[in-house]
């Protein structure tokens, strides 16, 4: 005897705050009157009557899922009793899409630009979600999820993080580095048995590197974020694999050198400076000029990026200053408004005092 089926969709709502998620129920005569738990963890996330057409309205935050187990959904009836074997359950939408994402559908759902889920919440859900479910997915898939949820709190004022928040960015971070250190062994691996390197294996450790520095500054640990963005910029030889890449690197170097400064190493500050200048011609080299307006768009930034990496040498007093021919202008002072990071706003979040100290003292801004 065929089952009866309950559907519920669950779609998300672009809202500002928790997740806002509209519950659509559709089923049969039969289950009217009856109400149904929808649990996530363990945790309620609503009580809906199972008639058809019913419609609500409930908010999920996201930072509170934590673990694998938190994603699990369950279905109780009034008495608290399992309801899954009840009926056909048909969960739909793009909240339990995000929910079950799987290694085949992560690029395409979570990644890519013009497929990924639209939501911001649900990025956050489905790339959290996978990298717990999934610890088996290969380096990239893992890589990308770190970097995708990394943005997520890129992307917000450092200084508006709520405690749950800070303590997801201090789990990201912790994750980072062995998923980073991974990427790396893979791409030394290739290089030292001279075959040819997986570009996404560098794409994926430079992304990953380049937002875990970055979040290392919210908390101002500057020997952290000093390791990841070295972790980056060491690839910069190899941009022609991943051209992706050719802003990142470069943007890493221009904090690998100054945050280097600042800790006192001035020869790794030195080499990190220069090796954001010279990249400019490998950059440019593997790029194809007439594939898109936005590739020259990234090399304009790659070259303002670049320029204050050659500013930040001579302001620094890393190279000599000659003044005949001059080699820059008196006026000019390190703008990090010019280089297209998030550096520049987690300095005026006054999240790294003693950096943005170092930094006036040598006639930056």
């Amino acid at each position: 005897m065929t089952r009866s089926r309950i559907e519920v969709h669950a779609a998300a709502e672009d809202r500002s705050g928790p997740l806002s998620l509209v519950l659509t129920v559709r089923s049969s005569a039969e289950w009217s009157g009856r109400r149904l738990s929808l649990t996530l963890g363990g945790r309620e996330l609503a009580f809906m009557p199972l008639d058809d057409g019913t419609q609500l309205h409930v908010a999920l935050d996201v930072t509170a899922l934590w673990g694998r187990e938190d994603y699990s959904v369950g279905l109780w009836d009034e008495a608290g009793n399992d309801f899954s074997g009840a009926a056909e359950w048909v969960l739909s939408g793009p909240f339990f899409e995000a929910m079950r994402v799987t290694p085949d559908e992560f690029l395409d759902k979570v990644q890519l630009h013009h497929s990924r889920f639209e939501s911001g919440h649900l990025l956050e859900l489905a790339a959290h979600g996978f990298y717990l479910r999934h610890p088996e997915a290969e380096f990239v898939l893992r890589g990308a999820a770190l970097t995708i949820l990394s943005h997520r709190y890129l992307e917000k004022p450092p200084d508006s993080l709520k405690p749950q928040e800070a303590a997801r960015v201090g789990w990201l971070l912790g994750q980072a580095g062995p998923v980073v250190a991974e990427g790396a062994a893979l791409v030394g691996a290739a290089e030292a048995e001279d075959r040819r390197v997986d570009w996404r294996h560098v794409r994926w450790t430079v992304s990953l590197a380049t937002v875990a520095a970055h979040l290392s500054l919210y908390d101002e640990n500057y020997p952290q974020a000093l390791l990841f963005f070295g972790m980056a910029t060491r690839h910069t030889h190899l941009v022609h694999y991943a051209k992706v890449s050719a802003l990142n690197l470069v943007i890493c170097a221009f904090a690998e050198g100054v945050i280097a400064h600042l800790l006192d190493q001035p020869d790794q500050a030195r080499a990190a400076l220069v090796r954001g200048v010279e990249a400019v011609k490998p950059i440019v080299q593997a790029q194809n000029l007439m594939e898109n307006v936005w590739v020259l768009g990234d090399l304009q930034n790659v070259l303002r990026a670049s320029r204050q990496c050659y500013i930040a040498l001579l302001r620094l007093g890393l190279i000599p200053l000659r003044t005949s021919p001059p080699m820059i202008d008196a006026s000019m002072q390190i703008e990090l408004g010019e280089v297209r990071s998030p550096l520049q706003r987690i300095v005026m979040a006054e999240c790294v005092p003693s950096l943005a100290a170092h930094l006036a003292r040598h006639g930056g801004i």
